[in-house]
């Protein structure tokens, strides 16, 4: 039946009204109409939770955003991932010493005094393209691949989503606030268009931004009034906004190549724009014109395409990177280079440089390993500091007898970390400096060496003294597992059913299983256990003739095995399998597990198990992004962390009695303190 214009509407007609995203737009000029509201036009905010294409502030919004477990005492964020050709995007917080970027799926806060200091942000279910923060520090706008972006507070320890807008269909690529905290502005590469204004609590558009024939790189919003947006992209155009609401005023057709910076002075006084034409340009910044021009051919010039800008605090100076593998301090005022910033006697392609921010006093750069490098005027031959950290997911970890501990990434990159602090093993990967050229399998300490074992179908034995890949070896197929052992006997599997065994940076021999080895490990130079399918199989090794025989083996597992580890006093051996559940064998006597169908409590396939130092509590991580803490002796008793790595939970190693390392697929380290757990 037909309602009267004065009936107050009910909520079925109401959501009846907005049942698709093209009614979006209605709903969210009704809640941000003048305060007295027709009674047949208000819309309930609570159906703003349900509308498909705004998502409003929910009380459950950030319960998996963050890890909240006050068992977490370190978490080791990923470092960005740069690609050649484009620019790197991070931005500085506005009053404090740290950096904000995205890591896959990730959103990462780096504090700048101490790289061990991280907050990671894992509300977003696609690669992060870009985040902000809005210019009074106490908010966030994130944005990702698919076109969504989440603006979520900072300041409150909730972090607390407040919108979720959807911008337009494509990737955003880079975006901005406006002085006032109230306004963001996101440009990228839509199907329809690809720039738009919008209100930073209802996502309501502010204007219409059209100009741009191809992908929008990079924007701008201008600090103080009259507000001006400018945005550069692949047309080699710049085009000039004025608003609110914002309209083209013109576009600026001066660069010859890819835009791929603009940003406007603190001061908002002065706008300038890079290019891959090698040219430096300024803007009057209220009117949008060109004012000064550093030219491709000027002295001290880059050589190759500028990637990105930055202004320095007091306005007077500007930042540039380029892929000439230097970075330049520029006088504005002069035009002319005040300090250039190289990277060592012989840079290498990993030394180009991607991006960079100036915040405070800290000149920070990135470079095409995806390494943040603080930069010294006072001696710019070098950077004082380098971060790293991984670029993916962190596939596995062991630990060393300083109590450190290494780990290896899907990237190829293999890491040792101290105290929260990562330095990488340089490998012979011009581009990433990496260790190996695909994923790495598994990393083992020796008493002489890190050795690993990646999908480049390599063994590499690297020094720790030297930090260098000192030598290498070939495996006999693709590598999917490795075990050592304090006297240095390190074991192989491939793909080809067959165990390598090394030692010494020297191949020994080889030895054929039953099935693909998928998971290894070696009790000194005594006995090896190989998970083949759903078996656990024992061997007694004999180094002397280079052979092994089988002498025990483990039935029952309805999975296929994952991944095994001996308890510190060899009486036990621990199996996690696909079907969700973990199971302790006695060494002594294999014809029945010590633990059976009772640790059962993970919902997707065991990726890891470690034993503590006193061989009575097993950690396993599963691909349920869940840590569960067993104990042997009372094995009706567990404890769970959950979501502990977005995507699953890889490796775990105890560091010491009550501390855990763990990684994952989100390329993060966790530290845990289970001394309340025990």
């Amino acid at each position: 039946p037909r309602r009267s214009r004065r009936e107050p509407p009910t909520s079925s007609s109401v959501a009846s009204a907005c049942p698709s995203q093209r009614s979006v737009s209605r709903c969210l000029e009704t809640s941000s109409s003048p305060p007295v509201h027709s009674p047949a036009t208000h819309v309930p905010s609570f159906l703003f939770l349900n509308c498909p294409s705004i998502k409003m502030a929910a009380a459950g919004d950030s319960s998996n955003c963050f890890i909240t477990d006050d068992k977490l005492v370190m978490h080791l964020s990923p470092n960005p991932i740069s690609e050649r050709g484009v620019p790197t995007t991070f931005y500085g917080h506005p009053k404090e010493p740290r950096v904000i970027y995205g890591a896959g799926n990730l959103v990462v806060v780096r504090s700048l005094e101490n790289p061990s200091d991280n907050f990671v942000y894992r509300g977003h279910n696609a690669t992060v393209t870009v985040a902000k923060f809005s210019p009074n520090g106490f908010w966030v706008a994130s944005a990702d691949e698919t076109g969504k972006c989440r603006v979520w507070s900072w300041d409150n320890p909730e972090h607390i989503l407040k919108i979720e807008v959807p911008v337009f269909a494509g990737r955003i690529v880079d975006l901005d606030w406006d002085p006032e905290s109230k306004r963001i502005v996101a440009v990228g590469e839509g199907k329809t268009f690809s720039a738009k204004c919008f209100m930073w609590d209802t996502g309501n558009g502010v204007g219409e931004m059209i100009g741009h024939s191809k992908r929008i790189t990079t924007c701008s919003y201008k600090p103080s009034r009259p507000f001006r947006i400018m945005t550069g992209g692949e047309d080699f155009k710049t085009v000039f906004f004025k608003g609110p609401p914002f309209a083209m005023d013109h576009s600026n057709t001066d660069h010859s190549k890819e835009v791929w910076s603009v940003r406007f002075s603190p001061d908002g006084n002065q706008l300038a724009s890079v290019s891959s034409d090698k040219q430096i340009i300024f803007y009057d910044s209220k009117e949008g014109t060109v004012s000064q021009t550093i030219a491709a051919d000027a002295a001290g010039m880059h050589t190759g395409s500028i990637m990105s800008c930055c202004w320095s605090p007091d306005s007077s100076k500007l930042l540039t990177v380029s892929m000439d593998k230097t970075a330049k301090i520029w006088d504005v005022g002069a035009g002319a280079v005040e300090c250039e910033f190289t990277f060592g006697d012989d840079p290498q392609l990993a030394d180009m440089q991607c991006g960079c921010e100036w915040v405070g006093d800290f000149l920070v750069s990135v470079n095409l390993a995806g390494e943040f490098l603080y930069l010294d005027p006072a001696n710019p031959a070098a950077p004082a500091n380098v971060v790293v950290g991984h670029q993916g997911p962190a596939s596995t970890i062991c630990t060393l007898p300083t109590g450190e501990f290494v780990t290896g990434g899907d990237s190829g990159q293999v890491l040792k970390w101290t105290d929260g602090v990562a330095t990488k093993i340089i490998g012979n990967d011009a581009a990433t400096r990496s260790t190996h050229g695909g994923k790495v399998v598994g990393v083992v300490s020796t008493p002489t060496s890190i050795v690993s074992v990646g999908w480049d179908d390599r063994v590499r034995f690297s020094s720790l003294d030297s930090m260098t890949v000192t030598s290498e070896l070939e495996t006999n197929g693709q590598p999917t597992s490795i075990a050592g052992s304090t006297t240095g006997l390190v074991a192989v599997g491939t793909t080809n059913n067959v165990v390598m065994f090394f030692k010494d940076d020297a191949f020994l021999f080889e030895a054929a299983v039953p099935d693909v080895p998928a998971a290894l490990a070696l009790l000194e130079e005594e006995e090896l256990i190989v998970g083949c399918g759903n078996d656990v199989l024992a061997f007694a090794l004999d180094l002397g003739n280079g052979a092994m025989t089988q002498s025990a083996s483990g039935d029952g597992h309805r999975g296929a095995i994952t991944t095994i580890a001996y308890s510190p006093d060899a009486a036990y051996v621990a199996v996690g399998d696909a079907n969700r559940e973990v199971k302790v064998w006695q060494r002594a006597d294999w014809s029945k597990a010590k633990v059976s169908g009772k640790w059962v409590f993970h919902t997707a396939a065991v990726k890891c198990v470690t034993w503590d130092p006193t061989s009575s509590f097993i950690v396993s991580g599963a691909q349920d992004e869940s840590v569960f803490i067993w104990n042997v002796n009372k094995v009706m008793k567990k404890r769970q962390i959950k979501n502990a790595h977005k995507g699953g939970v890889y490796s775990a190693a105890y560091l010491n009695e009550f501390t855990v390392a763990t990684t994952g697929h989100d390329g993060c380290v966790a530290l845990w303190n289970l001394e309340e757990s025990k």
